[in-house]
């Protein structure tokens, strides 16, 4: 007589409670996944940063120890560190009435890529592609957390705007000499700006880009910054904000 094998299989109450325990799992690891692909991205920020920081130094040493200038909205500066000559409106939110920032037009192009500089200034005879500025794996001057307006922009970081020197025609103003900078340890050089408010590579420290200085805590709750040393270092907000005050010193070369 031939037995009959009778294959156990889950129930719909078994199978209920697996999806509800693999869901718990997930609300679990979700949080730790997010904050693992932040601390990426700040990591790769960072990185960046660092690459710029060398770059302005490595400029500085060829130039009489002078940082380039810091690259205004509308002057077409020969010694800009990004390209200033593009006249980009700000605040912007919608991405496809953004203009790209030339960054293959300033001076620290070459220190940075290796290329030719391109613009008038340059001899390369075009730029990168749209598609290079978008990709922050490809662009160094894009922070990894840039959203689309960022990405469209192709730049995130901007020059402490005192570290120009004054009394020079908009076409040949230079930055500072590092020689000069009284504690280039604590003296900031770029900022990772939001993207709604950078419009060129300028940060005036008291102007309306910084108004909103929250909007640049972009990295678990705080934000890198690049010293005049070439240091990088991630603040946390609260004091990240008190930087940003507008009676804080960390931005004057003087002090």
């Amino acid at each position: 007589m031939m037995q009959t094998r009778h294959i156990k299989g889950f129930t719909l109450i078994e199978l209920l409670v697996v999806m509800a325990i693999l869901s718990i799992l997930m609300a679990l690891l979700l949080p730790a996944i997010q904050t693992a692909k932040e601390k990426a991205r700040e990591s790769r920020c960072s990185l960046n940063l660092r690459q710029l920081g060398q770059s302005f130094l490595m400029y500085a040493t060829d130039n009489d120890g002078h940082f380039p200038a810091c690259g205004s909205a509308g002057m077409r500066g020969r010694y800009d560190w990004t390209y200033g000559g593009n006249v980009v409106s700000v605040p912007q939110t919608d991405p496809a009435a953004v203009q790209r920032i030339q960054v293959e037009g300033g001076t620290l192009w070459p220190y940075m890529t290796q290329l030719e500089r391109a613009g008038p200034y340059g001899t390369a005879p075009r730029g990168m592609t749209d598609e290079w500025y978008a990709s922050p794996d490809k662009n160094p001057y894009l922070c990894p957390s840039a959203g689309p307006v960022g990405r469209k922009r192709g730049l995130s970081y901007a020059m402490n705007s005192y570290l120009d020197l004054p009394g020079y025609p908009n076409d040949a103003r230079i930055g500072y000499q590092i020689s000069r900078i009284k504690i280039t340890s604590s003296t900031i050089l770029l900022i990772d700006e939001s993207e709604l408010t950078l419009n060129d590579g300028r940060f005036v420290p008291t102007g309306v880009e910084n108004d909103v200085p929250d909007l640049m805590l972009k990295h678990s709750g705080g934000a890198n910054l690049l010293f005049c040393d070439g240091s990088v270092r991630w603040i946390e907000g609260k004091r990240f904000l008190a930087i940003m005050n507008r009676s804080s010193d960390m931005f004057d070369p003087t002090r």
